[in-house]
């Protein structure tokens, strides 16, 4: 069997959140899977010394219209986040400690942690929030909490970056197909020829 296409992803990231949608259409074409490796992209460039995109104030400002502009292009449903950027730590935690005995819904829980912070302008950041998206997929409000501020969560965090930068991701979204890396959601187009043309 094929080996799947690995995206590495930041819950908090526009970008992610538009090449949902595309990588999963490019992915069943070729008869691959798409692994989720959601991280924190903000740490990620902490430990490689990189600025994050945002923190320059004529960069940001094009990149929100560039967000807009990309939600139109991608056609999918979006309202700029109040709190961009934001630290998706919690919702992160949570989602690698399902994901370790329930792949399928710890990917519908991540959804709907991209659907709360892109169409409804939900806070990410707030443990409530996370805790109550959680509920609505059908987990424990007990469990959610206890996973989001447990060792277990922290460590998969914590690993889940060192892989990051093991990998050499350089942002969000981040794929690998066969190891060949390819940065951002223009590259679907790219993705799609690779997987196409070997």
């Amino acid at each position: 069997m094929a080996a799947p296409i690995i995206f590495y992803m930041d819950f908090a990231s526009p970008y992610a959140y538009f090449a949902l949608d595309g990588i999963e259409e490019i992915a069943r074409e070729a008869g691959r899977t798409v692994e989720w490796r959601p991280v924190l992209i903000w740490a990620v460039f902490k430990q490689l010394g990189i600025s994050a995109p945002m923190d320059v104030p004529a960069k940001k400002d094009y990149l929100v219209a560039d967000m807009r502009r990309s939600a139109d292009y991608f056609g999918v449903p979006y309202r700029h986040p109040t709190r961009l950027p934001a630290s998706a730590h919690l919702a992160t935690r949570l989602y690698l400690t399902i994901a370790e005995q329930d792949e399928a819904l710890a990917r519908q829980f991540g959804l709907g942690i991209f659907r709360s912070f892109f169409q409804e302008d939900g806070d990410i950041a707030n443990k409530d929030h996370v805790i109550e998206i959680a509920v609505r997929h059908g987990i424990d409000s007990k469990t959610a909490e206890e996973a989001m501020s447990a060792p277990r969560g922290r460590e998969l965090l914590a690993a889940g970056i060192d892989r990051a930068i093991a990998d050499n991701v350089i942002g969000s979204p981040f794929f690998l197909v066969d190891g060949e890396p390819f940065f951002g959601a223009d590259r679907l187009p790219q993705i799609k020829w690779r997987l196409r043309n070997g």
